[in-house]
Formats: structure tokens, sequence, C-alpha cells
């Protein structure tokens, strides 16, 4: 018997991921070994039902709408990772930007150039081939794109796309590659230095092969839902380039500027281009292009705000800079800003923002769930930290921000305010989360799980084998942690048996350093190893286990919003 049993065991235990009401139960003894059905519970509202076809967003008079004439103003965050993270961290990100804000808005980062930090197999962009006289593509990361914009379609999340990143002189801060590692493959150039003989701006034969990747990029045919990306409406703009400087002190040269948006407009009409310019100078008049500013093919104007402090990039920039670029019939986004030293200074830059009739603005920068448990870090020097959804303060993890709790809540209050709405009395209901059974040497064995979106805490139940009702074993998990790190200990002899997890906590003191855009560091979020990933349960099932007197149970979880709501049970998992 009890061989049969531990057979039994064994089949349930590879049944993770499967609904307690379908497992196999294919005799009387697997029968009495099921789990009880779980207990009901709330449905989440971060999935989209009945979502309207927003069409194209579209300029007028300095404010944005959509096809149906919704206005569409908007306060969010830029998601740097998206196009190079996993589909559960993609579809994370969307539940996160849809259910949070009034107009769900985001600007992921540049196409990848193979570079210094980035190899092929990394690259949107590999190399040149003389023979086609083309680039070459990496077919792979461009499917990463195709299901990022499918997605996005599916949480009617629009997308700002710039594509091409700029040089900024240095080797030491080539992160994604960028304009100058494509002059070096365009021209055969053997060394970054050597690039310095080929102005951007201003060489013909870069000007029309980046065309050849805008003709690429634009006429692609999306493989997850087979729209041409030129005429996908998820697309809210594209933008020329990412920070694009001229000189290191003035916007990207006008003519430039239109002759790209020339080309992109010819192939994506209905789709607003946004001059991806940074200046970096102190001077509202010089940090815009004229001829760019005169262009009826440039719809948008940007700039990125960080603390108040050098002048260049002082937030409350903000009101002069948007009514210039309004004198000109323009409309005046802001593409990134942030790094504050407080509260109150998020709140006045908002308060400027709709002050000024400023259409849009994306904090950078914020982070998803990790397909590992735990979430996706990323710093950004001067102990500033990427943001995660809902927030928490204070922190219990070094690479989280000490003042992202308000920094989230802040920013979803103001999504509201740009489009004269109220505030939702309630935050969002968590996704399901999904769980796994680690067995860990050092922690032993416990429950790791992916995190549902807008989740605040988790609840662990649990039912030992033969009972017929669920116990709730724990009533305040946290999953604001490290990539791969999530993790809750259970006790096989006594499964029903309550656990109280105490957290400690960081100091919620902000740093007050200035900022010094290092741009763009690498991401903490996959470590070579992480302690808690699933893959580390089938060396667990191979284990010979010891005798436990059959005191093994089974276990779910589910996430709680911050008003104390929980959303529905994860999937049913067996520890013994």
């Amino acid at each position: 018997m009890q061989t049969i049993i531990q057979s039994l065991l064994f089949g349930l235990s590879i049944a993770i991921g499967v609904n307690a009401l379908a497992l196999p139960a294919p005799t009387h003894a697997a029968r009495a070994f099921a789990p009880p059905a779980v207990p009901s519970s709330n449905s989440a509202n971060v999935d989209p039902s009945n979502l309207p076809n927003y069409g194209f967003i579209r300029p007028s008079n300095g404010h944005l709408y959509d096809g149906l004439g919704n206005l569409w103003d908007f306060a969010t965050f830029n998601s740097p990772h998206l196009l190079t993270c996993e589909p559960f961290e993609v579809v994370d990100t969307m539940r996160t930007l849809a259910a949070g804000f009034a107009r769900p808005v985001s600007r992921t980062y540049v196409l990848q150039v193979t570079s210094i930090n980035i190899p092929a197999d990394q690259a949107h962009i590999v190399s040149w081939d003389n023979t086609t006289m083309d680039w070459v593509y990496n077919e792979a990361m461009f499917q990463k794109m195709d299901f990022v914009l499918a997605t996005a379609a599916q949480y009617g999340v629009k997308i700002v796309h710039p594509i091409i990143n700029q040089d900024y002189g240095s080797q030491d801060t080539n992160y994604a590659g960028n304009w100058a590692d494509l002059i070096r493959m365009r021209y055969g150039f053997a060394t970054y230095e050597d690039t310095y003989a080929v102005n951007w701006f201003a060489d013909p034969i870069m000007l029309e092969s980046f065309k050849l990747i805008i003709n690429y990029y634009l006429n692609r045919i999306n493989t997850v839902n087979g729209i041409r990306y030129g005429d996908d409406p998820t697309f809210l703009a594209h933008e020329t380039g990412n920070e694009m400087n001229y000189l290191g002190y003035l916007p990207a040269p006008g003519n430039w500027t239109v002759a790209v948006a020339t080309f992109i407009k010819s192939l994506a009409p209905r789709t607003m281009v946004l001059d991806g310019s940074l200046a970096r100078n102190n001077y509202t008049d010089q940090s815009f292009a004229l001829e760019a500013l005169q262009s009826p093919l440039v719809d948008l104007f940007s700039y990125h705000y960080y603390r108040d402090n050098p002048p260049a990039y002082d937030y409350r920039r903000i009101n002069a800079d948007s009514a210039y670029v309004q004198s000109f019939g323009k409309t005046y986004v802001v593409g990134e800003h942030g790094f504050y030293a407080n509260y109150s200074e998020f709140s006045d830059f908002f308060y400027r923002q709709k002050e000024s009739n400023t259409a849009g603005s994306m904090v950078w920068s914020i982070r998803p769930h990790s397909a590992e448990g735990g979430f996706i870090t990323h710093g950004e020097g001067d102990g500033i930290f990427s943001y995660h959804a809902p927030g928490w303060s204070p922190q219990q993890t070094a690479d989280f921000d000490p003042l992202e709790l308000g920094i989230i809540h802040i920013t979803r209050n103001a999504s509201y305010t740009m489009v004269n709405n109220n505030v939702p009395a309630f935050f969002p209901i968590p996704n399901a989360p999904e769980i796994w059974v680690v067995n860990n040497a050092t922690a032993g064995t416990g429950l790791s799980w992916l995190g549902g979106a807008w989740a605040q805490h988790y609840e662990v139940w649990a039912v030992q084998f033969g009972n017929l009702f669920w116990t709730k074993i724990a009533t305040y998990v946290l999953d604001d942690v490290d990539a791969g790190t999530a993790y809750f200990p259970i006790d096989v002899y006594a499964p029903e048996q309550a656990t109280t997890i105490t957290y400690s906590a960081l100091p919620t003191n902000a740093p007050n350093i200035p900022w010094s855009d290092p741009k763009l560091p690498k991401t903490t979020g996959h470590p070579g190893w992480l302690p808690f990933k699933r893959d580390q349960m089938g060396e667990a099932r191979d284990t010979p286990q010891p005798d436990l007197g059959w005191k093994s149970g089974f276990y779910v979880m589910r996430g709680v919003s911050v008003d104390g709501i929980p959303g529905p049970f994860s999937n049913v998992v067996i520890a013994y």
C-alpha cells in the first residue's frame, strides 16, 4: 500500500500547474488523495474585457485624442525592458499599465545593435552585408518585439518606440548599441574611434542606410497578429531616436529630423512622429530645431527632465518648453523624467504638466515581476532604482527605491487628473499567481511564485492529505525582492500549521546626490544563478523522499490588492 501511495504522490507532484479539480484520479486510492476544491474568491480585473478599438492617437490643439474622440493625455512610466524580456514579464507589464493608469502608454528602449555589450544573438541589427547592401537582422529579437506589440494591443496599451540610440561619446555608456555602431559596421571600421570621421547627421550614406532599417521595421508583418508595423495603431509614436544630440548641446539638426520623419510618414502615415532630440542645454529656444518645428511631418516634441539640477535637466523648464513648442502649433510630451529628491517634486512636476497643457509624461522607469519570481530590478546609480507596482515602503530589499510607493501612487493619480477623471476608489485586483515547490539546500522546502500584477501581498492556503477543507496558513507574504528570490517556507510535516514571516525594513531616507545620467547601467533582474528557479523542482522530485508519516499536503496562493481585496487562487501544488 505504501508503494501505491508513493506512486500516487509522485504522480500528483508532477501535476503542478493543473487545476485542483482536474488532477487525475484513476483509482479509489488516488481519489482519496486528491485535494478538495479551492475556496471561492474574487475575480481579477487586470485583464481586459470588451476593449474598445481606440484606433490611432492624433494630436489636436496641444493635446492627444484617440480615434473615438477621447482625450488621451497621459502620465505613466517608461518600460525599457520590454524588447528584451520574457513573455510573462511583457504580460505583467501590460497588466500593470492597463489596469493602473487612465491612459496606458509606455516607451520602450531602442533597437539593439551588435556592439561592445550586445552580442549578435541579442541584437535586432546584427551587421552590414556588402553583398546585399543591406543590414542583417535578428529574426528572433524581432519576434520578441512582435509579441510585445501584440500583447500591448490586447491590453490597449499604446507604445512609443525610439528607433536608435544616441552615441554618448564613450564605449563605457554604450549599453544597447547606437548609431556609432551602425557607422562602424556600414563603413567596415575596426574601432569605435574610427567612427569619429563620419558625421551621422550629415553623411548621406548613413541617412540612406538608416532608412533601410526604418523600411524593414515599418514593413515588418507581426508574426503574432499579422499586422504590419506601419499600419499598427498600437504605436502612439515612432521616435526618431533616443536622446539624439548634436555636438553635445544641440538638438538633432532639423533637416535630418525632417528627412527621417518624411520617410517614416511615407510608410506609416497615420502614426505620429516624435522628434527624439535631447539638446542638453539651458535654453528653450536652442533645445528644439526650428526646421523640425515648422515641418507638418513632425507631430510631437519632447524633453527629458531629471531632478532640478543641473539647469539643462531642471523639470521646472516644462512650462517654458511646452509653451514654446505649442507656439508652433505642435504637441509637447515629456519622454523621460524623474529621480526627484522627494514626493513634493513629483507632485509639482505633474501640477506643471497639467498647468502647461503638456500632453504626456513618462517617469523613468518601471519594471515588472520576473519570470523567475520576485521582480526585475535595475539600479540607476546614486542610490536610485526602478519602480514596481503597487510600490512598497519601507522596502525590504536594497534594489527597491525608497520612494517607490509614493511615486507609483502619485503618478497613478496624475494619470486621471490629465484626462479630468476621478481617481478610481479601489486599486486593481491582482491576477492569480503561479506557484511551484522548491527544495533548496539552504532554505529547505518552500514555495516560489510568479506574482500577480498590482498584488500588495499574498495569502498561502494549505490542506493536509485526507482533510476536506483548506486552511489559511499565512496572511501576509511579500514578493518585493530581486528576481528569483521570492520564497515562502513550508513544513511538510505540518502543512496546515500557521506561518508568520517577519520582514526586515531598510531605511526610507532618499538619497540627495546630484544625478549623473549613467545611460544605461545593466539591469540586475536576471542573475546567472537564481536560488528558487522552477527547474530546480526536477532535481527535488528525483531525490529520494523520507517517510514523512504522510503529513504532506497541497498548497495554493492568492494575491491581495492594496485595498485588502483578494484575487483568484493560483494553481494547486503538492509537497511531501
